[in-house]
C-alpha cells in the first residue's frame, strides 16, 4: 500500500469519478478450459467482476455495489454499475462503477474497490486484465494497474477512496494485493482490514 493523496477530481456537478475493469476474450480456450465447462468447474471465457465496498466512518459495511442486478446501485443512485460483461467483449473497460462523490450519503466514508474472477480462472490466464480509476468528467487517469502479474490469484483489492478531513476532501490510497475470491460477506470482512 502506498500512502494516501488528494484525490483531485473535477469540481463540475456530482464529482462523478469511476473504476473501470478491462480484460480480452477467451480466444483460445485450453483443453482445461472445455473439461472443467463439461463437469462444470470453470467457464470456457474468462469472466471477470468488479465491485464497490462502502463503509462508515467506524468501519461498519453498509453494503456493496457490483453486477449482480440486486446490487447493482446503492439507495442513493449515487454509486452504480454498468453491467455485467461475461467475456471482456469490446475494447476500453468492460465493466465500470461510478461514484458521484458530492451525492453519497453523509454516512459513508469509505469505498474499496476489487475484481475478482468467477469462471474458475486466474489472473496468469486472463489476456490483457487492466483496472483504472478516472475522473467521470475528463477520464483523466488517478491509478492504473496491469493485472497480469496475478499469478495463481483469482482477487485483486485495488484502491480506496475515502473522506479525508473536516473540509469533505477525498483522499485516494493505492491498495494494489492481489487475493483470492470469496463470498460476498467474507470480501467485506476482508476489505475492511483496509481502512
Amino acid at each position: 500500500m502506498n500512502t494516501p493523496s488528494p484525490l483531485n477530481v473535477s469540481q463540475t456537478d456530482s464529482q462523478r469519478i469511476f473504476v473501470g475493469l478491462g480484460w480480452d476474450p477467451n480466444d483460445s480456450p485450453t483443453l482445461i478450459d472445455k473439461v472443467g465447462a463439461l463437469i462444470g468447474r470453470r467457464e470456457s471465457h474468462h469472466d471477470l467482476d468488479l465491485a464497490c465496498y462502502y463503509f462508515n466512518q467506524d468501519g461498519a459495511c453498509l453494503g456493496y455495489i457490483s453486477a449482480d442486478v440486486a446490487h447493482a446501485t446503492n439507495a442513493s443512485g449515487s454509486i452504480y454499475h454498468s453491467g455485467d460483461s461475461i467475456e471482456g467483449v469490446g475494447d476500453g473497460d468492460d465493466e465500470q462503477i461510478s461514484v458521484e462523490l458530492k451525492n453519497l450519503p453523509p454516512n459513508v466514508h469509505h469505498l474499496i474497490f476489487k475484481a475478482s474472477i468467477k469462471s474458475g480462472h486466474h489472473f496468469g490466464e486472463v489476456a490483457m486484465p487492466e483496472i483504472r480509476l478516472c475522473d467521470g468528467y475528463t477520464e483523466r487517469v488517478f491509478l492504473d494497474k496491469s493485472l497480469e502479474d496475478g499469478g495463481q490469484h483469482n482477487g485483486y483489492i485495488f484502491a480506496r477512496v475515502f473522506r479525508g478531513g473536516g473540509d469533505g476532501e477525498w483522499m485516494l490510497e493505492d491498495i494494489g494485493v492481489f487475493s483470492e475470491h470469496v463470498s460476498a460477506q467474507a470480501w467485506a470482512d476482508t476489505l475492511a482490514q483496509y481502512l
